[in-house]
């Protein structure tokens, strides 16, 4: 079946995935699946991406992933084929550009913020440090968690200055506090890992950490992603450690 798969996505859903900044490509097939066409756009440095694969296992079966949920669609033919990325598109106008869009606006840092938050976080945590005084591991990690949850009801742009300030605390925490840490840094962002002792690498960036916490207003966030940098033993001491 000899099917022109990019160029029946851009004659459906073109006209409007352009309007709204994206472009459209495709993808060589990978071992189970074959991207047909990836709609993909960047506004103010954040990147967002829909990819339309093909299932290679599953003959005749389409997908998309929205929201962590996969939608799937099959064909038998052009005819269907077309008929199945119109469905596609009738989704994406009804309901998966406007999410889209609305994703756009949450919380995010620029490259100019990363770059601030991996040459500081050293300093930040010494101020921190200088403020409180020696704490136990349990304590600095309450403390930070109370930190975000104070300012989980201000906007993002109130409070940006203040979060990426908590993230840089956060991980000197994690990496003066946390046996057999070190910091990874990779082109963008920065993590905190540890391998030693644990079963599973603990991999986390302080920026997710902080974020996550403050966009969910989940003030038991932090301490749940600290805790997977933690031995058996170092667990067991800090659930121990009285409030």
């Amino acid at each position: 079946m000899s099917i022109k798969y990019k160029k029946i996505i851009e004659e459906i859903m073109g006209e409007e995935a352009k309007k709204r900044g994206f472009s459209i490509r495709s993808h060589p097939k990978l071992i189970a699946t074959k991207p047909l066409g990836i709609l993909e756009r960047t506004v103010d440095e954040k990147s967002q991406s829909l990819f339309i694969t093909e299932d290679l296992i599953h003959q005749g079966d389409i997908y998309i992933m929205f929201e962590g949920k996969r939608m799937t669609y099959h064909y038998e033919d052009e005819e269907t084929f077309r008929m199945a990325i119109s469905q596609i598109n009738e989704f994406m106008l009804n309901e998966g550009y406007s999410k889209m869009d609305e994703w756009l606006k949450r919380p995010f840092l620029k490259k100019a913020d990363r770059e601030y938050l991996k040459n500081n976080y050293s300093e930040l945590y010494q101020k921190y440090h200088n403020s409180v005084g020696e704490k136990t591991l349990r304590d600095d990690i309450l403390n930070i968690s109370e930190m975000v949850n104070s300012l989980t009801n201000k906007e993002w742009v109130e409070v940006k200055k203040e979060l990426i300030d908590i993230m840089g605390i956060t991980a000197g925490i994690i990496l003066n506090k946390i046996p057999n840490t070190y910091m990874y840094d990779s082109d963008d962002y920065f993590y905190m890992v540890r391998e030693e002792g644990l079963k599973r690498k603990a991999l986390e960036s302080p920026e997710n950490m902080v974020l996550s916490a403050y966009r969910l207003k989940d003030n038991k966030w932090i301490e749940t992603h600290v805790k997977r940098y933690l031995s058996e033993t170092e667990l067991h001491d800090f659930d121990s450690e009285i409030r």
